[in-house]
């Protein structure tokens, strides 16, 4: 009996771990429902953060100045270069003298007469009174003379016509005094605006026309490559560049992913950046912007086999700051393909470990049923 009970029990634990054993099997070799994402690769260049920024003259002439060299590093608004422009500055002046003069009018204009020049219209006004008043006084003599037959009719004449005379510039004095204490007209006013605006205008044209004789930078950043020094001629039909600046406190990089990997992409995916310059190394990156019209190819490479028709869609993947490469360098960038798979082995382990209480039991049964 005990032989027979031990026999049931060795088969019964042989079967019963394997039994677990083919559950847990068919179980972990269940095919994932999340399909295997790829790995792509892609080329693309090194730029600044900036991206490259190309200054160029909009004027034809002669550069008479170059204030800084490759590597100078400038901040936005900073002058370049200098086109010749002495013709000009020449304009400039006459402009700003006419500009002044014109201000002047205007300001004279609203200000009326001086208070002197009113005190002296007063003046005259009294003095042209009194004569008036005096040449009155003769007409009335004469008439009354002329009336006793006591004077000649042309004497009598003669005062009326003092009396009259001294009468007009009496009115003239007034009227002179009272131009010069009325308010200005308004259209005088708009006029004398109109000139200076005209003025003003014309100074801020020339003032335009001299800044396109200077190349400036539009932001902080690094020159990186100067193609005129002074002394050349620039043009601006096509427009002659100047000089390139970038901001390079940060790199990034615009790479061409080809059509068929764009699903493979996404924001903040991190990427490898390797490149034939720096055997051995790769640089860390992080899609940061992700384009969304496919296009053509924005460089090419010196693989003879490159295929020039198909499409690519643009992606800006900004490197980690201890990333020092070359504006303008060709690299590769890579994405890991690998995914954390379970096997067969992995699953064992906790198999075999519920699997000796089972014998145990089992023969731990069939000897307090022979007993």
């Amino acid at each position: 009996m005990i032989s027979a009970g031990l026999t049931l029990a060795l088969s019964a634990a042989v079967l019963l771990p394997s039994e677990h054993i083919g559950r847990a099997q068919s179980q972990t070799l269940v095919p994932s429902s999340t399909p295997d994402s790829r790995g792509i690769a892609a080329g693309g260049l090194v730029e600044p953060v900036s991206e490259t920024r190309e200054l160029a003259a909009t004027v034809v002439g002669r550069l008479v100045k170059m204030n800084v060299e490759e590597g100078d590093a400038v901040s936005a608004g900073d002058v370049i270069a200098q086109v010749e422009n002495d013709d000009l500055k020449a304009q400039l002046s006459a402009a700003e003298a006419d500009a002044i003069a014109r201000e002047n009018e205007l300001a004279r204009l609203k200000a009326g007469a001086r208070p002197q020049e009113i005190s002296a219209a007063r003046a005259q006004l009294r003095e042209a009174e009194a004569v008036a008043a005096m040449a009155r006084s003769a007409s009335q003599r004469q008439a009354t003379l002329n009336a006793k037959q006591a004077t000649s009719k042309e004497a009598v004449e003669r005062a009326d016509a003092d009396r009259d005379t001294a009468e007009a510039r009496r009115d003239l004095a007034a009227q002179k005094l009272s131009l010069l204490i009325a308010p200005p007209r308004s259209e005088d006013v708009a006029i004398a605006q109109s000139n200076l605006d005209a003025a003003r205008a014309r100074l801020a044209e020339i003032n335009a026309q001299i800044e396109k004789t200077v190349v400036r930078s539009p932001i902080d950043g690094v020159i990186l490559k100067l193609y005129r020094r002074a002394g050349e001629t620039v043009t601006n039909l096509p427009p002659t560049p100047v000089a390139v600046v970038g901001d390079v406190s940060r790199l990034r990089v615009r790479a061409d992913v080809d059509e068929s990997d764009v699903a493979q992409i996404d924001l903040h995916q991190i990427v490898w950046i390797t490149a034939d310059a720096f055997p051995g190394k790769r640089f860390r990156g992080t899609v940061a912007q992700i384009g969304f019209q496919l296009g053509r190819k924005n460089f090419r490479n010196n693989n003879p086999e490159e295929r020039l028709d198909t499409k690519v869609l643009e992606v800006l993947i900004d490197l980690e700051p201890n990333a020092h490469l070359p504006i303008g360098l060709p690299v590769d960038i890579k994405t890991d393909a690998s995914r954390e798979t379970q096997t067969l082995s992995d699953a064992r382990e906790p198999i075999r470990q519920n699997a000796e209480p089972i014998f145990r039991s089992s023969i731990f049964s069939e000897s307090s049923d022979s007993h």
